[in-house]
């Protein structure tokens, strides 16, 4: 049995019933133990104990016990075969937990988000769909944007005229309120005074 590369979903796949009956025919023909006094309630203990073991590790462990890794040669107990296939499975396991980790650490929030398809051509529909979604889109950004701290209309009230002046006009206003600053920066210098 080829063994299958770490946390492949192979090895997940769940046992059925009859892989659990050709394990216990197996290990009961092969390995020595005691006569059960009531079989039914044995393999009912069997099923107990093995409930959501995996076909691959049901078998591996099953070769594993006929190698000798009980220390014993007796048809393992429920518990015992149970114990085995959790071993078996602890590589596989933390191999699968690792890389559900590594998806959750390395995802990017946009991943989540629904992402702005192209237009469709063709169906009439599918593009009325895609425009109904596309307005909601816009209104929703207006409305977030509206939300927002809102700007300051002192500050732009000569928006209009300052978007109709030339390059000089701008140069000679610029110049201009220098000329003014000027003085009035250096009439609210203080003036030394003898003591300091």
């Amino acid at each position: 049995m080829e063994k299958p590369s770490l946390g492949s979903d192979y090895v997940f796949h769940p046992a059925t019933h009859a892989d659990l009956m050709d394990a216990l025919r197996f290990l009961a023909n092969a390995l020595p133990g005691r006569q059960p006094v009531d079989m039914q309630l044995m393999l009912g203990a069997y099923e107990v104990a093995l409930e959501g073991v995996s076909r691959w590790g049901l078998a591996q462990a099953t070769r594993e016990i006929l190698r000798g890794s009980l220390g014993h040669g007796f048809c393992p107990s429920p518990p015992e075969l149970r114990r085995e296939v959790d071993r078996v499975m602890v590589p596989h396991v933390a191999a699968r937990r690792r890389e559900a980790e590594a998806a959750r650490r390395y995802k990017w929030d946009e991943d989540n988000k629904p992402r702005a398809l192209p237009a469709p051509k063709g169906n009439p529909e599918a593009i009325a769909n895609w425009r109904a979604r596309r307005e909601a889109e816009k209104a929703e950004a207006t409305a977030v944007k509206a939300a927002s701290s809102p700007v300051d209309r002192a500050l732009f009230a000569d928006k209009q005229e300052r978007m109709k002046r030339t390059a000089a006009d701008a140069v000679s206003d610029f110049i201009s309120r220098q000329a003014v600053a000027i003085p009035v920066l250096r009439s609210r210098r203080r003036k030394p005074t003898r003591d300091g």
